[in-house]
């Protein structure tokens, strides 16, 4: 098991559930935990300080967002990361955005395009500090609130369904694949211009060209 979960739990910030589950996903995110990694219940609640309950129903929660696996008999185990899967989730993610940025663009406030410039502002200076957790989580925050801006809730249920396994594809693809990460973060400008413009259709095809360029940089096709 790795050192990350020397850090003790406090009941004081937030239950103990849900920092056993921040840091255990923070850690299959980031790849401190490895796919196929088992997960001993009684060894993570020793080393955060906590009692089993809290560890169960956190790795319930990574079960259900995709992240952890669990097989009858054996215990639980970090997912692998399948790019099949990856596939469907993106084009599934971009569907998704594509109707949300087009109800955006029609009720988009200049402030709030200034909201999201900042956004892409501050994934640059991630990018420049190559902090690829801290770009990768400004990078959700901007698809996620142009989901927010589209006013449908019914698109936000479904987005953050999908957000934890994108994100955890978009750190490890981008760590493997990019050499610079600013560059990363200022080619979310034409999906801000589009909006700025209140422009649908430029909206739409700046983001699905924007989500789908992975697998460009990727030189890979996914298996019919």
């Amino acid at each position: 098991m790795t050192d990350f979960y020397s850090h003790k739990a406090s009941p004081k910030l937030s239950s103990l559930a849900e920092q056993v589950y921040d840091h255990l996903r923070l850690a299959v995110i980031s790849s401190a935990l490895k796919p196929g990694e088992k997960l001993v219940e009684m060894d993570i609640a020793a080393q955060m300080g906590t009692s089993q309950g809290p560890v169960r129903e956190a790795l319930q929660r990574l079960e259900h967002d995709g992240l952890v696996e669990r097989r009858a008999r054996i215990g639980s185990f970090v997912s692998e990361l399948s790019y099949d899967e990856m596939y469907e989730l993106v084009s599934v993610r971009s569907s998704i955005e594509s109707f949300a940025i087009r109800r955006a663009s029609t009720r988009i406030t200049d402030e709030q395009c200034d909201e999201l410039d900042d956004l892409v502002e501050r994934m640059a200076a991630a990018g420049t500090n190559n902090d690829i957790m801290m770009l990768a989580q400004l990078d959700m925050n901007f698809h996620r609130r142009i989901v927010e801006l589209s006013g449908s809730t019914t698109l936000l249920r479904v987005w953050s369904s999908l957000s934890n396994p994108v994100q955890r594809f978009v750190v490890q693809s981008h760590m493997e694949k990019y050499t610079d990460f600013v560059e990363i973060g200022l080619r979310h400008r034409p999906i801000v211009e589009a909006l700025r413009a209140r422009d649908g259709d430029a909206a739409v095809e700046s983001i699905q060209t924007h989500l789908m360029l992975i697998w460009q940089v990727l030189d890979r096709e996914p298996r019919e």
